[in-house]
């Protein structure tokens, strides 16, 4: 289970694959400097995650042979990362994401609904702790918006200018 928080810039998608074809150089630039526009909210959400969480969590479990947890602080916070990605089936070009699953179970439980009778007790748990879902990645990145969105288009303006360097 992974948890994607996106902001859209329309337009940058084909400025980056134009600038890949262009001058690759600088497309690996703007990747690298991509990472930084999201820096305030992935530290931001990287500090949300407690040491601990409820006690049942520090047990391993598995479901579908598939490890979900144990919840683990380093672990948690290692697995927000960002994601590039200009394909045209994509959304977003920057996308932040949850890859370890016992943070992203922390982050979304009872969003779907649907729980057996155990299942609703860990959510209620999870809830009464620590508030309803998105718990850490969407209300973390809401409070960083302005800082992210003025590194974005720092980055926007730069693309662009070395784009249309190229093409005029």
């Amino acid at each position: 289970m992974t948890v994607n928080t996106t902001v859209g810039v329309f337009g940058i998608k084909e400025a980056l694959k134009e600038l890949r074809e262009i001058e690759p150089d600088l497309r690996k630039q703007i990747n690298a400097r991509a990472k930084e526009v999201v820096k305030p909210a992935t530290d931001a959400m990287k500090a949300q995650y407690p040491p601990r969480l409820l006690s049942g969590m520090a047990r391993a479990w598995q479901q579908r042979g598939r490890a979900l947890l144990p919840y683990d602080q380093a672990a948690a916070r290692k697995g927000v990362t960002v994601k590039i990605n200009t394909s045209r089936k994509s959304t977003s070009v920057i996308s932040v994401i949850q890859k370890n699953p016992a943070a992203a179970i922390v982050d979304m439980a009872g969003k779907a609904g649907g729980a057996n009778p155990q299942g609703a007790r860990f959510i209620d748990a999870l809830t009464s702790l620590f508030g309803s879902p998105s718990r850490v990645m969407w209300p973390t990145y809401e409070k960083n918006n302005d800082k992210v969105t003025d590194n974005m288009r720092a980055v926007v303006d730069d693309l662009m200018a070395a784009v249309n360097k190229r093409v005029l």
